[in-house]
């Protein structure tokens, strides 16, 4: 028990003295449900948007606008889950970490690519969607796929430049036991620094994607039921609606709010008194920092649902897959099978020549 009490986050030595020797936080959960969450994530990331990719390179020619978004928001979160082994080992190793502050930093950047991205990535699919469904004669030669690999293409570029201070920010650092913490946020000498971009990075990359995306739902739904829609385009964007706004009521609405509430409860919220609010923000925020994750294995339901074609396509490759399988294993029973070449000869009107 007592080596699962630390101070806020494992914080170092330089917390202020108001918080570091009276107010110290059972984090032992966080040894169990995170490493936990992340197995989740990694077993089902991996499979779903592997196979998504596997989809839509082989099964998805030629590509649609849209297709190249999906692509893009898969890629994002094969990469991420990649990352994720390195941070089950360092909970399940009570948060020691022993490896390289270049990992450390590598780690945190991929996280936050990942994450901005998915959020970006899931905004130009539903303004597709809007575009398509709002204005469809407007749209007609508009949303072309050379249009949307220049788009995806300012995401990433926009992404890693918004997210490259974390390569600063982020860093590794002694815990009073001495052993090595890498920082989830940063070290408490940059936290308010790192608390001004936190908030910055919350409006413009999770704030206004969301008002956008609620946008173009609510015309999009309107529209739906205003036409009386009944084409296949209706349940599409009826499941897309769905999927993308429990991504983000579940998945990053809560975190964005529990790290700039944890943060902001570090910064100005110190002493014995507060001691019983930050243990409750900060086991909050851990638990919200798992749902963030959980996005990377929800995106592959998006191109399930949200998409007929990669539907008919994806059922129509499986079952090629089992066929193919299938006539390997008659085959190899019939090879197996000691009367085969008696049967073979039998056919073949008892000719004995080689």
């Amino acid at each position: 028990m007592a080596e699962a009490l630390l101070n806020l986050s494992g914080l170092p030595d330089d917390l202020p003295t108001s918080v570091n020797k009276s107010c110290s936080l059972n984090t032992g959960f966080q040894f169990y449900y995170l490493p936990i969450m992340y197995i989740l994530v990694f077993v089902t990331g991996f499979i779903g948007n592997s196979v998504a990719i596997w989809m839509f390179v082989f099964h998805m020619k030629p590509w649609s606008s849209i297709t190249v978004y999906m692509f893009n928001l898969a890629l994002a979160d094969l990469f991420y889950v990649f990352s994720l082994p390195v941070l089950i080992f360092y909970y399940f190793n009570k948060t020691d970490w022993i490896f390289s502050e270049v990992l450390c930093k590598l780690q945190r950047f991929i996280f936050h690519v990942n994450l901005y991205g998915s959020i970006l990535f899931l905004t130009c699919i539903s303004v597709h969607r809007y575009t398509g469904v709002v204005h469809p004669l407007k749209s007609l030669g508009r949303l072309k796929k050379k249009s949307a690999i220049v788009v995806c293409a300012c995401v990433w570029l926009i992404v890693m430049a918004g997210i490259a201070p974390i390569l600063y920010f982020s860093r590794t650092g002694l815990k009073r036991n001495r052993t090595t913490t890498c920082f989830d946020t940063t070290s408490a000498n940059l936290l308010h620094n790192y608390f001004i971009y936190s908030m910055l990075t919350t409006v413009f990359g999770f704030i206004v994607p969301f008002v956008t995306i609620f946008v173009c739902y609510g015309f999009i739904v309107r529209a739906l039921v205003s036409n009386d829609m009944k084409t296949p385009l209706r349940g599409k964007s009826v499941r897309l609606v769905i999927i993308v706004l429990a991504v983000f009521s579940f998945s990053y609405l809560p975190f964005h709010v529990m790290k700039n509430l944890n943060l902001q409860s570090r910064l100005y919220y110190q002493g014995p008194e507060w001691c019983e609010w930050n243990r409750r923000v900060y086991a909050t925020y851990q638990v919200t920092r798992g749902l963030a994750s959980l996005n990377s294995c929800v995106d592959p339901i998006l191109y399930f649902l949200a998409g007929d074609t990669f539907r008919r396509r994806f059922t129509t490759a499986a079952s090629r897959f089992v066929s193919r399988r299938g006539d390997t294993v008659v085959q190899s029973r019939s090879e197996d099978n000691p009367l085969h070449g008696v049967s073979e000869h039998c056919q073949n009107g008892g000719d004995t020549s080689l």
